[in-house]
């Protein structure tokens, strides 16, 4: 099949596509990034391979996002060189047409024409899919992101073998010898599995074989149980037996008691024992507190000793210090003479330099009193002023809305005369000779123009009376008039005005006296920022101060004082008071000394006191002790203390020494005694439980006809394993056959697939000399690569290497397609996005190579890639 024209209409993204001008050979579909030229190939999938009638998510899929409407596709092609039109649609109204030289179908009828033709299979339900039902469609059309992988031979392998058949002729026997093949692979597979384990019957009888196996080895195990519990039963017999009549219970008993006996003598002389040691241990705690009330004497002599030698030495340093602190005393009152000095001279300095200041201070009031009071007029002048202006604009009440009333009143007054005297009849006369006009009785001057706006009279002497009425809403406008007229003077009685511009002038002159107050505020703001009440009393407070009568010595500095002297008379005092301060700093050095010396006298002198209370103290409890017991009493009761602990000691000795005679382990053959007592007795308990045990046991398993049971399964097992060796026999055959017409295929398949290598090999040496593809003789799938006499897997190439070898081989049985009388055009979508400029240029020459017989269409986004391949381009429109 070669394609010639695609048409697609509301399908998934596209609108409305055409792609035409499509020729043999190699054409490029170009197509922006999301234009939809992946979708073209499955538009084309979904014309050629789907039921009209396709329902549910695969319909779905065909629809715009969110949209209702009836996705179409129209398809010209040609088969063996006859033209063939196909249009479809879906989902609304679905409908199928296939037309032919002489030939139309409808509907499911086309769709039947449509899949002999083509030779592909619809689905039993569901969605087409590729490797299933697309026959070699499947294999020669590549989606987007698909190259990579496997071939996808799938529902094409059929028309692929055949192919290749029609080149190499059958292959073991043909399709008989496939048959045959096919017949020894079911025999075979009817009793091994894929990995050569038993299965079916085979499986059954084997497994039966080894659950009677399994039963037998339980009954042998139960029956060798069964004669093992007897034997173990004679044995616990003559255990027993044995036990009573060595009579190792009553032995064990005698012996238990006679220990117990010899035991309990060791203990009484144990206690001996432990008595005289409990006497020795008080003899020597009585020598120790003898010894301990000794060595408490000798310390209290030597104590008494040592303090009084501290008593002597203490009350010496204490007379020296109190010699040292009333020498420090003098000092500190001649410091406090020259202190009182100073602070008298201080006292004079701050006196002269206070009334200094107080002499300037009252000049300085002078000076500023009178600068006070020429502030207070200026301010109170201003504040006058201002209080006249503002009296002149609050008696002009006249506001600017109300000027702006009139305006627009008086504006609308001329508006409305105008428009009554463009309104009203105008009567010009030009009497003759002495000829008069009376309008309503009343004489008018001929000469005049008569200008009416109501109904008139007009008397002509010599004529008779002519009336006028003036029509046209003139009687309307003079009455608005006369409202206006009215409301403007009204407006002016208002205000007290005769005119608007009285009323002008009125306001201009009330904004100018606001505008002189706020002037001389500022001026009042200015010369009083803090107000005119504030300005007067710090005037009047000023004014009272100056007033005050001043100090003689105040009085006397007056002429004299200046800022130079107030300073002089401050640095004379500065001085004195760092005089002061110094003299302050040695008084207080002074007596920090004198009282340090004095606390440290202080001290001195309490230790001597305390030194003679430790000194007689010591003496008194010394005489208390010796009051008790003299010197020498309490040495003789060391030494008698000491000769008793030695007696104590002895006598510990000697009867230790006896029980140890005595004792000869009893404590250990009482231990031995005991446990031998214990062993026996419960081993016979053991022996005898064992006994009860072993028979409840074996008169329950003598009712169970072991030996019975055990010769019927045995039975039953020889003849199912007889079953099973013969079945298995018949299954070592079929497989045997099976391996042997596998090798006899496998022999000829290198020959069966020779015609593949031979198209791929002039491909592969435009990319990558001296390889070989190595393909599955089963699925035809690529399975391997071979490069440098190693063959590697085919998964285990890189993506872009992938791409490539599996667009050759396509391309190789395309054309073995095309020389058996199939030819299918190869798309290809994007199908080599990973390989890299140098390989793409040659893979550009493959393609060029494979165009010389194939159809190829490429779609793809990289228009620039195919620029200079030579190769037709067609737009996407």
């Amino acid at each position: 099949m070669q394609l010639r024209r695609i048409e697609i209409r509301d399908f998934r993204k596209l609108g409305h596509v055409v792609v035409d001008g499509l020729e043999d050979g190699l054409n490029v579909i170009v197509g922006d990034n999301e234009a939809g030229k992946s979708t073209v190939l499955a538009a084309l999938r979904a014309a050629l391979f789907e039921r009209h009638r396709i329902s549910g998510d695969v319909a779905n899929a065909m629809l715009p996002y969110n949209q209702a409407v009836r996705p179409e596709i129209a398809i010209d092609f040609e088969v063996a060189g006859l033209a063939w039109r196909l249009r479809k649609a879906f989902c609304q109204k679905p409908e199928a047409e296939l037309r032919g030289p002489g030939e139309r179908y409808l509907n499911d009828d086309a769709e039947e024409r449509l899949a002999t033709l083509l030779g592909f299979t619809h689905p039993g339900r569901g969605g087409s899919k590729p490797e299933e039902h697309q026959g070699i469609y499947g294999l020669c059309w590549v989606d987007q992101g698909a190259a990579h992988r496997s071939l996808g031979v799938g529902a094409g392998r059929e028309s692929v073998a055949s192919a290749l058949e029609s080149e190499v002729g059958q292959m073991v026997g043909g399709e008989r010898g496939r048959a045959l093949l096919a017949k020894a692979e079911g025999r075979r597979n009817a009793a091994w599995t894929q990995t050569g384990r038993p299965r079916g019957i085979l499986k059954g009888l084997q497994d039966e074989v080894a659950s009677l196996g399994a039963e037998r080895d339980g009954l042998r195990s139960r029956l060798a149980g069964l004669h093992e519990k007897v034997e173990k039963l004679g044995a616990v017999h003559a255990a027993i037996e044995r036990i009573e009549r060595e009579e190792r219970l009553p032995r064990a008993v005698a012996a238990l008691e006679k220990a117990r006996a010899d035991a309990s003598r060791v203990d009484e002389m144990r206690a001996a024992c432990a008595q005289a040691g409990a006497e020795a241990r008080r003899t020597e705690r009585e020598r120790d507190n003898a010894a301990e009330r000794s060595a408490a004497r000798q310390a209290l002599v030597a104590k008494a000793t040592r303090a009084k030698a501290e008593l002597a030495e203490a009350e010496r340093v204490a007379e020296q210090a109190r010699t040292m602190s009333a020498g420090r005393d003098g000092a500190v009152r001649l410091a406090y003479k020259r202190l009182a000095v100073a602070r008298a001279a201080h006292a004079a300095a701050v006196d002269e330099a206070a009334a200094t200041e107080a002499a300037l201070g009252r000049r300085r009031d002078l000076e500023s009193l009178r600068g006070l009071e020429a502030q207070l007029a200026l301010a109170e002048a201003a504040e006058r002023r201002r209080r006249a202006a503002a009296a002149r604009a609050a008696n002009i009440s006249i506001t600017k809305a109300q000027v702006a009333d009139l305006e627009r009143i008086e504006a609308e007054c001329a508006r409305a005369r105008y428009q009554l005297e463009a309104a009203s009849v105008r009567i010009e006369f030009r009497p003759e000779g002495s000829a008069v006009v009376a309008v309503d009785g009343l004489p008018h001057p001929a000469e005049s123009e008569l200008l009416l706006t109501r109904d008139a009279s007009l008397h002509l002497r010599g004529f008779g009376t002519l009336t006028v009425r003036p029509g046209g809403g003139v009687e309307a406008l003079a009455h608005a008039a006369e409202r206006l007229e009215a409301a403007f003077a009204e407006a002016l009685r208002a205000v007290r005005a005769e005119s608007v511009a009285a009323a002008a002038d009125a306001l201009r002159a009330r904004d100018d006296a606001t505008r002189d107050a706020d002037a001389e505020r500022k001026a009042v703001e200015a010369a009083a920022p803090r107000g005119l009440d504030p300005l007067r009393d710090e005037t009047d407070r000023l004014r009272s101060s100056v007033g005050q009568p001043l100090p003689p010595d105040v009085s006397d500095r007056l002429a004299t004082a200046t800022p130079s002297v107030l300073a002089d008379r401050r640095r004379v005092v500065t001085e004195a008071r760092d005089a002061v301060r110094g003299i302050e700093s040695d008084v207080e050095d002074l007596r920090t000394v004198r009282d340090q010396a004095a606390t440290e006298a202080a001290t001195l002198v309490e230790r001597a006191a305390a030194a003679r209370r430790d000194y007689e103290a010591g003496l008194r409890e010394l005489a208390e002790v010796r009051a008790q017991s003299t010197d020498d009493e309490l040495a003789t009761q060391v030494a008698e203390a000491v000769a008793f602990l030695a007696t104590a000691l002895e006598v510990e000795t000697e009867t230790r020494a006896a029980a140890d005679s005595v004792d000869t382990g009893s404590e250990l053959l009482l231990q031995k005694a005991e446990r031998a007592e214990r062993s026996v007795r419960e081993d016979l308990e053991r022996q005898r439980q064992a006994q009860r045990e072993l028979e409840v046991e074996l008169r329950t398993l003598g009712r169970d006809g072991f030996g019975e049971q055990l010769a019927e399964v045995e039975g039953k097992l020889e003849r199912v394993r007889l079953q099973a060796e013969a079945k298995e026999r018949e299954g070592s055959a079929a497989r045997l056959l099976h391996e042997t017409l596998l090798e006899a295929q496998r022999e000829s398949k290198d020959r069966w697939l020779g015609p593949v290598r031979e198209r791929v090999r002039p491909y592969l040496r435009l990319i990558q000399p001296d390889t070989e593809v190595v393909l599955n003789e089963d699925t035809l799938e690529l399975t391997g690569f071979v490069r440098g006499g190693h063959q590697e897997p085919f998964t285990a190439l890189s993506v872009g290497a992938r791409e490539q070898v599996a667009v050759i081989t396509r391309l190789a049985l395309a054309e073995i397609l095309l020389g058996s009388g199939k030819p299918s055009a190869v798309i290809l979508d994007d199908a080599l996005v990973n390989t890299d400029e140098g390989r793409l240029e040659r893979m550009h020459l493959v393609l060029h190579r494979a165009a010389r017989n194939l159809q190829i269409l490429v779609l793809t986004c990289r228009e620039r890639d195919f620029a200079q391949s030579g190769a037709t381009i067609r737009r996407m429109a």
